[in-house]
């Protein structure tokens, strides 16, 4: 079928960033909620830390998440890693640390750098140590391949967002986004209990509300006031023409925004259920109405309302994972020609048994209401999908090539077994977009 463009190759010997990347697809087809990139940056731009990788282990309803800082070396490395890891721990309040390598020393001396660093409670490992299993389990390679891709767009996404930034100073709408993925990916991190990111978190969504409707009416109005609905034609360009405007971006931070909040909001429900009030005790104080309160009585009694719903859906403490894979992986939509095996597939990935996917995609309405639901059925369109509502289309694309790989032998889109008279279009046109983004 003509017209269809091919997924650039990945790296077989990925360095550096790609290198970090692949350790992050590796957690996350293991089944943990994955953080990367995290930049500890004072006022003065000037970075204290980056951590390359931070893993949530989310193991029951009664258990808190247990968390693991993951550096990755792709380079030549020694005893000042170790170090240095052990400090970012203490700084941090984290008991795990993971060093994975890529360049193994010699047998004896390798030995002797892992008996010297579990002194520390720092593990070092190989990535092919790493992905042997203790329980003997094997992780798919689809996922790790699909994981990368993710990472890769969102690298390149960012990058963009970067250079839209520097070269167009007159446009508000790039530092905004810069500024509110940095709240989201980096600052909320450093605070000192989840009350706070909860807090930090919810103001920031709330400062910054239908941010993809003021990017819109900039972008092709030049006006970035207040506005609630993205302009008729940059919607039809983003999502009927697929093609690459600022709403893909926008919609990408949006989107991790949400997620951001819903993980840490499961955190605290987990937290408090355990007992363990060092994370969740208030340890601020601000100003109400000359009186002071904690950092939760300033959040909104509807948000905790819908704590409190959330917090009775038995699998509640695996929807940070499903929603993770679930936007990132399968590109925030379900086909419903496979609707069944979706929710089976959905299921091995997230721990969530089928018949209670339903509730976890539920779950996204629960906390963030939207008018007309966040999921939206395009059969209205001829186009045989379920998909959430105002997601970036070329993240629609790895969902799009995803299901080409495990729904068919051939690996061709023409093969899947698609009803409605757009659905077969659809996807490649969100996978084509997806393939400019990895290119550019």
């Amino acid at each position: 079928m003509s017209g269809i463009l091919e997924l650039p190759n990945l790296s077989s010997t990925p360095r550096n960033e790609e290198f970090e990347e692949l350790v992050s697809a590796f957690f996350n087809s293991a089944g943990y909620y994955v953080e990367k990139n995290i930049i500890d940056r004072e006022i003065t731009e000037i970075e204290v830390l980056e951590l390359d990788v931070i893993t949530t282990e989310y193991i029951s309803p009664d258990t808190s998440p247990t968390i693991r800082l993951v550096e990755v070396k792709s380079g030549n490395w020694g005893f000042p890693d170790i170090f240095k890891i052990r400090g970012w721990m203490d700084y941090l309040n984290i008991d795990e640390g993971l060093f994975i390598v890529q360049e193994e020393k010699e047998e004896t001396e390798f030995k002797f750098f892992k008996e010297k660093a579990s002194k520390l409670n720092v593990s070092i490992k190989t990535f092919e140590e790493l992905k042997t299993q203790e329980d003997g389990s094997i992780i798919d390679d689809n996922d790790i391949i699909f994981w990368r891709y993710t990472y890769w767009l969102e690298r390149n996404l960012l990058k963009e967002l970067r250079r839209r930034k520097r070269s167009q100073k007159d446009r508000k709408c790039y530092k905004v986004l810069n500024d509110y993925y940095h709240t989201v990916n980096n600052k909320i991190f450093f605070t000192e209990t989840i009350t706070q990111r909860l807090y930090e978190l919810y103001n920031t969504f709330m400062e910054c509300p239908h941010i993809s409707a003021r990017c819109g009416y900039e972008e092709y109005n030049g006006d970035f006031e207040d506005h609630t609905k993205v302009p008729g034609k940059i919607y039809e360009d983003s999502f009927f023409r697929c093609m690459f405007t600022d709403i893909q971006i926008s919609t990408y931070i949006e989107h991790r925004a949400r997620l951001a909040i819903l993980k840490n909001a499961v955190d605290y429900i987990l937290y408090e259920k355990v007992g363990e009030e060092d994370k969740t005790k208030d340890v601020s104080l601000v100003l109400v109405d000359d009186r002071e309160v904690t950092l939760w009585d300033c959040l909104p009694d509807r948000f905790k309302d819908r704590l409190e719903k959330i917090s009775k859906h038995k699998y509640f403490y695996r929807y940070p994972i499903f929603w993770q894979w679930f936007m990132w992986v399968f590109g925030g939509f379900i086909l419903k020609d496979y609707e069944k095996k979706e929710y089976e597939l959905l299921s091995q990935k997230t721990g969530i048994p089928p018949d209670e996917i339903p509730k976890a995609l539920e779950a996204y309405q629960i906390l963030f209401p939207s008018e007309g639901g966040w999921i939206k059925d395009l059969q209205d369109s001829n186009s045989n999908v379920k998909i959430i509502t105002m997601f970036p289309v070329p993240f629609m694309g790895i969902g799009a090539n995803y299901r080409r790989y495990i729904y068919t032998d051939s690996k061709k889109f023409e093969d899947l077994k698609l009803s409605g008279e757009h659905t077969l279009g659809d996807l490649i046109k969100w996978n084509n977009l997806a393939c400019k983004v990895l290119n550019s």
